[in-house]
């Protein structure tokens, strides 16, 4: 059974918090990190950057995305259009 994705987080603070069953799923698979910490704040916004590729089919089959997130295996990146957080992939591979 596939889990739902939250529309928005719940906590003003981390406007990601909502995306970070996405982090942890693919972090789980055996992505990495590029950073420290789970999202970091850059000058466009909060971002997670991960050193693999997005893995799409394991997302796809876990989860239930809200209409209003973008997911691009063009660009390797899943964004929020609602709070502008994305989630980016293949820094490694870069």
């Amino acid at each position: 059974m596939k889990k739902n994705i939250k529309n928005a987080s719940n906590n003003p603070k981390d406007p990601f918090a909502h995306l970070i069953p996405i982090v942890d799923e693919l972090i789980q698979a055996g992505n990495e990190l590029v950073h420290k910490e789970l999202f970091h704040l850059d000058p466009d916004g909060w971002r997670c950057l991960l050193r693999k590729s997005i893995d799409f089919d394991l997302l796809e089959r876990k989860f239930n995305f809200p209409e209003h997130f973008e997911l691009s295996r063009k660009c390797d990146s899943i964004l929020d259009t609602n709070t502008w957080v994305e989630i980016r992939g293949g820094f490694e591979e870069r």
